[in-house]
């Protein structure tokens, strides 16, 4: 309220040109103003959620570097049709279950043709929680339209689709 004020005050001294700077000039710095505190509030979220032990103790983990370290993963199967289902494997060795966050967001999941070309990706649930020491299969849909799917990449890892576990879809 009060920068709108301002605004209005300095505006009033000003004609033509200096005022259309002048009012340029506050909106700009206002919108920027909103995006950091967003853009801030937003990492805040995640560290703190980070830093903090869930309510089942999972290990949250929301990059590829994470991910690599805290799971083994495959693909252990993906089913050709107007739109690909892939089927990966996870493994937690771990002592504490792994829950993988922000997958829906950000194309953090992504699959790519054989000649590296991104799919559509059409079905990603947001997180997964793998159980301390066990596995847990994961499923995600993608349409790459006549082409196969090459890999999978969640994050910046990427697990690549044998083609030996290309099925067709019944």
């Amino acid at each position: 309220m009060s920068a709108v004020l301002l605004t209005a005050v300095v505006l009033s001294a000003c004609s033509g040109d200096n005022a259309e700077k002048a009012a340029s000039g506050t909106v700009s710095k206002a919108v920027e103003l909103v995006k950091g505190a967003a853009t801030g509030a937003s990492k805040g979220v995640e560290e703190g959620r980070k830093a903090s032990t869930s309510v089942d103790g999972a290990l949250i983990v929301s990059s590829g570097k994470e991910l690599g370290s805290s799971l083994r993963g495959e693909v252990l199967e993906a089913k050709a049709g107007e739109t690909v289902v892939v089927t990966l494997g996870f493994a937690n060795p771990g002592d504490v279950p792994v829950r993988v966050t922000e997958l829906a967001q950000n194309n953090h999941v992504t699959a790519l043709d054989g000649e590296g070309y991104a799919c559509a990706t059409q079905s990603v649930d947001d997180e997964f929680t793998v159980p301390a020491k066990a596995k847990l299969k994961v499923e995600m849909a993608f349409a790459c339209g006549d082409k196969a799917i090459a890999k999978v990449r969640l994050f910046d890892t990427e697990y690549t689709v044998s083609p030996d576990r290309i099925v067709s879809a019944k």
